[in-house]
């Protein structure tokens, strides 16, 4: 029997970033075990589901138990929550603009594009 594989193995054997590997696997997409505080993959299952996500000669995917992708939360909730941080900056800076005030933005230096 083969030894679990960690994170990184399964990475290297689907040819993806491990922090991919570890969204699909949180998200139920891809096949994982929580042991103790560590994510583990069965290379069986792994091969399976690599099996399962061919492309055919038609170029669709032939999928497994899923027929749609879900979305890691955590990944919904820092996407809405730099969506929200990005709509106050403008709200400041639109309103720094019509008082005339200076925002912490304008304190920045500016690049030099050109040095003389």
């Amino acid at each position: 029997m083969e030894s679990m594989m960690t994170a990184r193995q399964a990475a290297e054997l689907l040819g993806m970033h491990e922090n991919w590997v570890y969204d699909q696997a949180v998200s139920g997409e891809l096949p994982s075990y929580k042991i103790g505080g560590s994510r583990r993959f069965d290379p069986d299952e792994l091969r399976g589901w690599i099996a399962g996500h061919r492309e055919s000669e038609n170029g669709r995917h032939r999928r497994g138990r899923s027929a749609r992708r879900t979305v890691p939360a955590a990944a919904t909730r820092r996407r809405a929550q730099d969506e929200e941080r990005q709509s106050e900056l403008e709200q400041s800076t639109r309103a720094s603009q019509r008082s005339g005030k200076k925002t912490a933005a304008d304190d920045e230096p500016q690049p030099r594009l050109f040095d003389n």
